[in-house]
């Protein structure tokens, strides 16, 4: 497997322009992820999400016993942040703002998730009255009815057509 000089220079160059993310407060990645270039910007939101991400995934599961649920309200906490990063006042105290915002997000999807049943059970009862309250089908008892009416010499030609898709 060969490797581009592209693929090495990308990573030295973001590296010496955005600086190593060791020793950067919270505030500090916050502020390169807002007024950052791009590839710093990058690589400060990767630097929190690898700094906090692994507290706020437990959060959510502690919250959401669905594993694919967690993860959702992981993503949706860290998009949150994403959104809100000029927002955020305390910026030394991110890992509470992000404790908080993924108990709060996970909560939601909880209550989402619990309101998402109840309707499904409602709508399957529903379903089950309407299948067990439906009157019978009447339309063979009427078509017979009808070629009954009908003059033998057209009512034998449809018999016969009957008789035979049978």
């Amino acid at each position: 497997m060969s490797t581009t000089s592209g693929e090495i220079v990308g990573p030295i160059r973001t590296l010496f322009e955005a600086g190593s993310a060791i020793g950067v407060t919270d505030g500090g990645l916050l502020e390169r992820f807002r007024a950052g270039p791009r590839e710093a910007a990058e690589h400060a939101f990767a630097a929190l999400v690898e700094r906090h991400g692994p507290m706020v995934l437990r959060v959510c599961r502690s919250v959401l016993n669905e594993p694919h649920d967690a993860e959702d309200a992981f993503q949706a906490t860290f998009l949150l942040l994403a959104r809100r990063a000029g927002s955020i006042r305390k910026r030394g105290s991110l890992a509470s703002w992000l404790h908080g915002a993924a108990a709060r997000t996970a909560g939601c999807a909880r209550a989402a998730a619990a309101r998402r049943r109840r309707h499904e059970r409602a709508a399957a009862e529903r379903t089950e009255l309407e299948i067990a309250h439906e009157p019978p089908d009447d339309t063979a008892a009427l078509l017979q009815e009808e070629l009954d009416r009908l003059p033998e010499r057209l009512r034998a030609p449809i018999l016969l057509i009957e008789q035979r898709a049978r």
